[in-house]
C-alpha cells in the first residue's frame, strides 16, 4: 500500500511540475524579448521550428531567418512584450500554452502598443522545454 501512494504521488506531482517548467520557459522567452537578448531568445527554439511572427507576413522555418526577424524587431526602443493571459495544457512530452500578450515599443517618439494572441508549443527535452512550433498574430480589430 505504501509503494502504491507512493507512485501515485510521483504521478500527480509530475504534471505540476512540468507545468511549472512550461510557465517558466515561456517567462524565459519574455525576458530575453524584453531584454532584447537576441542569442538567448532564438537558443529556446528547436533548430526545425516553425514561427509565424506577429509582424511579419512569413512563415520562419530556420535559425538565420528567427535571427533575422528577431533582430529586426529588436531595432525598436523599449521594446517590451507583457503577459495578459496563459494557458498551459500538457501531453506527455508536449506541451501548448495559448494565450494573449501585448507587445510595445517606441516608434517616433509615440508609444505604439500591439495586443496579440500566441500559441507556443514545446517538446521536453533532456535540456528542457523547447519551442517547436510559435505562432503569434495581433488581435482581430472588431
Amino acid at each position: 500500500m505504501k509503494m502504491e501512494m507512493r507512485e501515485n504521488k510521483e504521478i500527480m506531482t509530475q504534471p505540476f511540475n512540468d507545468t511549472y517548467a512550461v510557465e517558466e520557459a515561456f517567462h524565459l522567452w519574455c525576458a530575453h524579448f524584453s531584454a532584447k537578448k537576441l542569442e538567448s531568445l532564438i537558443s529556446l527554439y528547436e533548430p526545425s521550428a516553425i514561427l509565424l511572427p506577429t509582424l511579419a507576413d512569413n512563415i520562419i522555418k530556420n535559425h538565420e531567418d528567427r535571427l533575422a526577424y528577431f533582430a529586426n524587431l529588436m531595432k525598436n526602443p523599449k521594446l517590451r512584450v507583457t503577459v495578459i493571459e496563459s494557458h498551459i495544457r500538457l501531453i506527455n512530452d508536449i506541451a501548448i500554452n495559448s494565450g494573449f500578450y501585448t507587445f510595445s515599443f517606441e516608434k517616433d517618439g509615440q508609444l505604439v502598443e500591439i495586443p496579440s494572441r500566441f500559441t507556443f508549443i514545446y517538446k521536453k527535452k533532456s535540456t528542457g522545454w523547447m519551442i517547436l512550433d510559435h505562432h503569434s498574430s495581433q488581435m482581430p480589430q472588431v
